[in-house]
């Protein structure tokens, strides 16, 4: 398929319209540096691996590939589980992985959303006491965000929704302020919580 020809581009996204769309399951980090790795998100996200397998000593992945599965350690941290459907974060120890991302086509990002603003910003000054900053705090205008960069410098993004309802969730989209400025503002993370925690309501906060 040559994806330069309109037709063929057309034939591809017209042909799988009639399934369920699929759920993102899986993403996978590949590493050369496995303990700080799964510490730093087994910390961040607060939950440990509930698999992590014990390769033969000695045996890795090499040429930046995996070999197999048997050669590669590697553990999983289950974000949910919703039959058949599951969401996972699994981490690769991959030799000759280098220590931070290229410039070149590939994941730009991930985001984590949180349940709601209290567990967003609880998580932030938790990994703050020890730390962790993030590089960029931004109120997107439907959710507000926290960017972070793991040991690899790979950016997690950590987010809440703004909005109480799914109505007015996906009302702003649709909103001239979103279509002016999809990337919304900047914050001052310390601010923002504490103006949160004074009592002032959620729409209020959130507004751009």
């Amino acid at each position: 398929m040559d994806m330069s020809i309109p037709a063929e581009r057309d034939k591809l996204v017209g042909m799988n319209t009639d399934l369920k769309p699929p759920r993102i399951s899986e993403i996978v980090l590949k590493t050369a540096q496995y303990e700080a790795m799964k510490a730093w998100y087994s910390g961040v996200l607060g939950l440990a691996p509930f698999y992590e397998n014990s390769p033969a000593p000695g045996a890795q992945a090499v040429k930046g590939r995996m070999e197999r599965a048997t050669d590669v350690r590697l553990c999983f941290i289950r974000l949910n589980y919703d039959h058949p459907y599951a969401q996972v974060v699994a981490i690769f120890e991959i030799a000759g992985t280098r220590s931070e991302p290229s410039g070149d086509p590939g994941l730009h990002h991930m985001q984590f959303r949180n349940a709601g603003m209290d567990d967003l910003f609880a998580r932030y000054e938790r990994l703050k006491a020890i730390g962790i900053l993030p590089h960029r705090t931004a109120n997107h205008g439907p959710g507000t965000s926290f960017y972070y960069r793991d040991p690899d410098q790979n950016i997690v993004e950590l987010s809440a929704n703004n909005f109480a309802t799914v109505g007015e969730y996906l009302g702003y989209f649709k909103t001239e302020s979103y279509q002016k400025n999809p990337s919304g503002i900047e914050i001052d993370a310390d601010a923002y919580i504490a103006r949160y925690r004074s009592g002032v309501p959620l729409v209020e906060l959130v507004k751009i």
